[in-house]
């Protein structure tokens, strides 16, 4: 992610990516429910959530909920004192 995007746009941008034939992602939309977040794509995005942060997330820790949606996955990794369930990388 660069310096000047927030989280939220490198999500959308991450997401439009893989999904070119969506015409918007909003930061509430559904993204399990709708079909933009599918499982390959939910493994790319914990590996580079995971590079972002320079942690290791524990699956054990986080559930899909966390990922519906954009603003759902910005509180959860990319705010302070939230907890991550995530260790770190060794």
């Amino acid at each position: 992610m660069s310096t000047t995007e927030t989280v939220p746009e490198f999500l959308t941008t991450f997401l439009r990516a893989r999904c070119p034939d969506i015409d918007s992602v909003g930061l509430d939309d559904d993204l399990v429910d709708t079909g933009v977040l599918n499982s390959m794509h939910f493994v790319e995005l914990l590996y580079l959530i995971e590079a972002e942060l320079g942690t290791e997330i524990s699956l054990d820790e986080v559930s899909t909920d966390d990922f519906r949606t954009i603003s759902r996955i910005t509180r959860r990794f990319f705010t302070p004192g939230q907890g991550l369930g995530a260790t770190p990388k060794e």
